[in-house]
C-alpha cells in the first residue's frame, strides 16, 4: 500500500512539473502592426515564423501592414526596422517559447507590403502554410527557406527588372504561380517526389518557358525541394 502511495505521489509530483514547464494555449490575441517607410527607397524585408500560417500580399501604404493573431504569449511578433543610407532594413520574427506547448495552437500572420518600393524579400518558414502573392509588388529578389507543409508563390504581373527567385523546401508541395510573357529558367533539384511543369522545356534539371531568352527581362529560379511536389504554372 506504501508503494502504491510513493508512487502515485511520485506521478503527481512529476506531472506537477511537466506542466510548470509548459506554455498552455491561451485566448486568441490580435496585434496590428505598420512600418512608414522614413525616406528609404528600397528595401530589405525579412519574415521568420517557426510556425503557423503566413500570407502575404501588395498593398501596404507604408513598407508593412501586418496583423497577427496568436494564442501563445510568447508567440508576439518582434519587429525592428531601421535605416541604412537609402535602405530600409526590416525584419519581422516570431517570439520564441522555449518551454513545450500544450492545447490547439494558433498562430497567423497576414502581412501586406508595399507595391511601389523595391523589396529583397526573404522568407524563413518552419512548418505550415505559405501563401505568397506578390503579383503587384516591386521585387528585386526573393528567397524562400520552407521546411514542412505548403507553399505558394505568384509572382505572375508585369515585372520592369530581371528577378532572381531561390526556393528550398523541405518536406510538403511547392506551387509557383509565373508570367507566361516573360522568359523564365528554372533549375530544380528534386529529392523524392513529382514534378509538373506544363508548357515548359526540359534539359537536365532546367525548365524553361517559350518566352526565355527573347523578352529584356527574365525571371531565374533556383529550386532545392526535399520530399514532395514542386509545380509550374504559366498564367
Amino acid at each position: 500500500m506504501k508503494i502504491n502511495n510513493i508512487r502515485n505521489i511520485t506521478i503527481i509530483v512529476i506531472l506537477a512539473i511537466g506542466l510548470v514547464g509548459c506554455e498552455v494555449a491561451g485566448e486568441l490575441l490580435e496585434d496590428t502592426r505598420s512600418v512608414e517607410l522614413e525616406g528609404a527607397e528600397f528595401a530589405d524585408v525579412k519574415l521568420d515564423m517557426g510556425v503557423g500560417e503566413l500570407r502575404i500580399q501588395g498593398g501596404a501604404r507604408g513598407l508593412m501592414e501586418g496583423y497577427f493573431r496568436y494564442n501563445i504569449d510568447q508567440w508576439k511578433p518582434e519587429i525592428n526596422y531601421r535605416i541604412s543610407g537609402s535602405r530600409g532594413i526590416l525584419t519581422v520574427k516570431q517570439g520564441k517559447s522555449h518551454r513545450m506547448t500544450m492545447g490547439k495552437k494558433k498562430n497567423k500572420w497576414n502581412v501586406s507590403l508595399n507595391d511601389d518600393v523595391p523589396i529583397n524579400l526573404t522568407i524563413d518558414h518552419g512548418v505550415g502554410q505559405c501563401k505568397i502573392d506578390l503579383t503587384g509588388v516591386t521585387l528585386k529578389s526573393v528567397d524562400i527557406d520552407m521546411g514542412i507543409g505548403e507553399l505558394t508563390v505568384d509572382i505572375s504581373g508585369e515585372r520592369k527588372q530581371s528577378l532572381d527567385v531561390v526556393v528550398d523546401s523541405g518536406i510538403g508541395s511547392a506551387t509557383l504561380y509565373l508570367p507566361e510573357h516573360i522568359g523564365i529558367r528554372a533549375r530544380i533539384d528534386r529529392g523524392i517526389g513529382s514534378i509538373d511543369a506544363r508548357g515548359f522545356s526540359k534539359r537536365g534539371e532546367v525548365y524553361t518557358n517559350d518566352a526565355y531568352g527573347k523578352t529584356d527581362v527574365s525571371i531565374d529560379i533556383e529550386v532545392d525541394a526535399g520530399i514532395g511536389s514542386v509545380e509550374l504554372r504559366l498564367k
